[in-house]
């Protein structure tokens, strides 16, 4: 008995060597959008256990509202630690960077999504949905407080305001990042 549990441990110790292995299979997804189309358990699992595989910065929040932009937008503020509505930048569960894009559509008095629209980077997908669903379950429970328009593209959460802007230039603002 003492044998056959030795024999079937190591068929699984050299199931896993070679599995290891083979993360650099050529059958795994070559591009970015390949890889977008997968699941995202099975790739960030894939992508951590890989020694080859190398973390990618996020994207630049002021980078991504400037190519996002639309003719209405006035101009563009990045979030700091020293301006943050919601003192979450670069805080332990926090976005990575934030900026916010002023829409000649809206008013505001507050630096904020009520702005026109807000860019938000987080350290990863998981991360920017959460917060996207956060959001919008206080929006539904407390509809006094507004609505927002979300887009995610990966790491990047775009809420747009939607009391102030219209629907057809949430779309516009939305095709733009996931374009």
């Amino acid at each position: 008995m003492y044998r056959n549990t030795s024999t079937v441990v190591g068929v699984l110790a050299g199931s896993l060597l070679l599995s290891a292995c083979g993360s650099g299979d050529s059958s795994a997804p070559s591009s970015p959008a390949a890889s977008s189309a997968t699941s995202s358990a099975p790739s960030t699992t894939a992508a951590s256990t890989s020694p080859a595989a190398t973390p990618t910065a996020p994207p630049v929040a002021a980078e991504v509202a400037d190519s996002i932009k639309q003719p209405s937008a006035t101009k563009i503020v990045a979030i700091t630690e020293d301006n943050d509505p919601n003192n979450l930048i670069g805080r332990p569960n926090g976005y990575v960077s934030a900026a916010v894009i002023y829409d000649s559509n809206a008013t505001c008095t507050d630096i904020g999504v009520d702005c026109g629209a807000t860019v938000e980077v987080w350290p990863d997908e998981a991360s920017a949905k959460t917060r996207s669903e956060y959001i919008l379950s206080i929006l539904k429970a407390s509809p006094i407080l507004g609505s927002e328009f979300h887009t995610l593209d990966g790491p990047v959460l775009l809420r747009v305001d939607g009391k102030q802007l219209k629907p057809s230039l949430a779309k516009k603002y939305a095709a733009a990042l996931t374009g």
